[in-house]
């Protein structure tokens, strides 16, 4: 059991399932764009730039997260994980970072929260199982 948890196959599994999962919520922000009844202000469009923006951004800290777990060990080191958690902390923490202080910041439903958490726990937990492959050496 040891030998999965410390495999880095394991931790990138994980951080695919997770990145995965996120397809579904990644696809419902791109789908905003150009639907009226996402505007903020019913002249403007610039709220549909806002979730092109947050999905483009999406796709790109999804991208950072997957050069980084398939890193040759070669490149492998501290800095290189912690860019990997950092990523993942902007990624990730907008989910629930504003719901203490506006009830309008939380997820629309419960849902929606189980899709944050199927998103975010299996490629966190991947990060943190692979950490030991880049303090190594």
């Amino acid at each position: 059991m040891i030998k999965l948890l410390t495999n880095l196959w394991t931790a990138r599994a994980l951080v695919i399932l997770g990145l995965l999962a996120g397809y579904i919520p990644i696809a419902f922000t791109f789908g905003h764009i150009g639907d009226a009844q996402h505007l903020l202000i019913d002249s403007s469009s610039h709220s549909w730039h806002h979730f092109f923006r947050e999905g483009v951004g999406d796709l790109g800290a999804s991208a950072v997260i997957l050069f980084i777990m398939f890193a040759a060990p070669r490149f492998r080191n501290p800095a290189l994980w912690w860019v990997m958690l950092i990523t993942m902390f902007g990624f990730y923490a907008p989910f629930w970072v504003g719901a203490p202080f506006m009830d309008e910041l939380a997820a629309p439903s419960m849902t929606a929260e189980i899709a944050h958490l199927r998103m975010a726990v299996p490629a966190l937990l991947g990060c943190f199982l692979a950490r030991r492959h880049y303090f190594a050496g």
